[in-house]
């Protein structure tokens, strides 16, 4: 799916007359296409959208020729609930958050943390609204959920949820394949009392898994959210406005939402800290990341 959108542009940009060489398409794997078009010496501007693993190789390729380049990579992205939020709205915020795309975006809420005095009425919920979730066939008006891309995703995220059970984590809903047909669907996925130095806790596995966790204090809510190799996104849950504002200048993250779900604004820029992203997308950042600055002096003296 991830191709349409650009093969689209492309047609679009063919109507309006670009002249011919301003914009190219070129289709094919990363392994032979996207390699081949980092290494060369005349491109000069490397933008790479992907896993975390393979944006590593692109900045190995790209240093050959000193290139600039922008990644936006992985996430582990978490919601910290506070037990003064809106717990409705805190619900249907989380699970927007992991189960649209069944999880597969770079900045789906996998991890949420809940003040434990909350924590119990606010897994049910959880418990409650993945139960809910209609997976199918994305072309069905009543489908919530679709399938995931590839039998190799599919495997994958399995393959974690089996570490997860015979690690002795408790699972709370799902966890097995669903859905009509031969499509890689899987129920929405929910873990709770995740030690944070477990492999669901802590690796992006991109599918519909959450993995629940408590605390006990701002500091602590903050402090776990923080210790991932990921910073790209997190969700803050309060009542609270001058908690919201402390927790998100303190978050490790290069956007939070408070008490809202996950919208985003072209103007404003997109992407993260650590392992999550190099650079900015989107706004006049976005812009700048293909610009050079030049600098002219020119002597007027007689």
């Amino acid at each position: 799916m991830t191709p349409l959108p650009e093969l689209a542009l492309a047609e679009i940009i063919d109507r309006v007359a670009l002249p011919a060489g301003v914009f190219n398409l070129v289709v094919g794997s990363g392994a032979d296409v996207g390699a081949a078009m980092v290494a060369h010496p005349d491109i000069r501007k490397v933008s790479f959208t992907g896993s975390t693993a393979v944006g590593g190789a692109v900045m190995k390729s790209a240093a050959d020729d000193i290139k600039s380049v922008s990644l936006e990579l992985g996430g582990k992205s978490a919601a910290l609930v506070f037990a003064d939020a809106d717990m409705d709205l805190a619900l249907d915020i989380v699970c927007q958050g992991i189960f649209y795309n069944a999880g597969q975006m770079c900045s789906a809420t996998s991890r949420v943390l809940v003040e434990r005095s909350a924590a119990e009425n606010f897994i049910q919920g959880l418990k409650r609204r993945a139960q809910a979730i209609v997976v199918g066939d994305p072309m069905d008006d009543r489908t919530m959920m679709g399938p995931l891309t590839t039998r190799q995703q599919h495997r994958k995220v399995l393959k974690y949820i089996e570490q997860g059970i015979t690690a002795g984590l408790h699972r709370v809903t799902g966890g097995q394949p669903v859905g009509p047909g031969k499509g890689f669907y899987l129920a929405p996925t929910i873990f709770s009392d995740v030690p944070v130095d477990s492999p669901l806790w802590r690796e992006e596995i991109f599918g519909p898994v959450l993995c629940v966790n408590t605390f006990d204090s701002e500091q602590e809510a903050v402090s776990m959210a923080n210790q991932s190799e990921f910073g790209l996104v997190a969700t803050v849950l309060t009542g609270n406005k001058d908690r919201a504002d402390r927790v998100s200048a303190a978050l490790d993250v290069g956007l939070v939402w408070v008490n809202s779900p996950q919208v985003v604004f072209p103007q404003t820029s997109w992407g993260g800290m650590k392992k999550s992203s190099i650079g900015r997308e989107l706004g006049p950042w976005g812009m700048r990341a293909f610009q050079e600055i030049k600098h002219v002096v020119r002597c007027v003296c007689s």
